[in-house]
């Protein structure tokens, strides 16, 4: 990204893990983001938010409302077996 891209604000969190968490899973799906620490005004609590790139924020939106895969669905890419199909002994 250059200097000139612009960021927006995605998500607030409470706690960095969770920032964390869905900024590493954004730039795995190629959404520039990164994690920005904010302090609230009474100086004990803090938020942090996560940015991206402005011009790929629907991408992020479309990521993270993608439901997670089912348990078939992970079988299935796991051993290559469609659910009920016969086993091999």
């Amino acid at each position: 990204m250059s200097a000139d891209d612009r960021w927006e604000q995605f998500r607030n969190f409470d706690d960095l893990g969770s920032a964390e968490v869905l900024c590493t899973w954004l730039l795995r799906e190629l959404v520039p983001a990164r994690v920005v620490p904010r302090t609230l005004e009474n100086g004990l609590e803090s938020e942090y938010c996560v940015f991206v790139a402005s011009s790929l924020a629907h991408r992020a939106r479309w990521v993270v409302s993608q439901l997670p895969p089912t348990y078939e669905e992970l079988e299935y890419l796991a051993t290559g077996k469609l659910p009920g199909s016969a086993k091999d002994e």
